[in-house]
């Protein structure tokens, strides 16, 4: 299942994304370069097989998004694009959860192995995703003090 987007949804998609960026590196300056262009890739994306875009509700808020697919320039290797949680629901192990439905759904999908980057600057979700089982493997050369990590799935 992949979200529906209208406007009070892409603004939330928005509203997360800007949130994530804050906690990657510390500032929001750069965002609105970074989203150039975001709402007709979610649009086009959701229309395709093998991405995937999810809105984590509890009871009747709107609390997180999820945003990878099932294919990357590695083989048999998904990419998660993001993990995200607003502040209140973080800590809470929901991480570890939505891992596991990330891992479920890219195994389902024919995937063994899954990739993201990081900043280095977001401690806490390094080490959420090191104690997870991800592992480092080189330096985005795109992401300024960005890495790869990857999880055997």
């Amino acid at each position: 299942m992949n979200l529906l987007l209208s406007i009070h949804t892409f603004s939330q998609c928005v509203a997360f994304r800007r949130d994530a960026y804050l906690c990657s590196f510390g500032t929001d300056v750069g965002f609105e370069d970074s989203i150039i262009g975001y709402e007709a890739l979610l649009r086009r994306n959701t229309l395709e097989e093998g991405w995937y875009y999810f809105h984590i509700w509890h009871k009747s808020q709107l609390i997180g998004q999820l945003e990878f697919r099932s294919f990357s320039r590695s083989v048999d290797t998904g990419y998660v694009q993001l993990i995200y949680l607003i502040s209140e629901y973080r800590g809470l192990g929901l991480g570890t959860e939505l891992q596991e439905f990330i891992r479920t759904q890219l195994r389902d999908a024919g995937c063994s192995k899954a990739k993201l980057s990081v900043s280095r600057a977001n401690k806490t979700a390094l080490r959420h995703y090191k104690r997870s089982g991800w592992t480092y493997l080189f330096p985005n050369p795109k992401g300024k003090n960005m890495d790869f990590y990857q999880l055997d799935l």
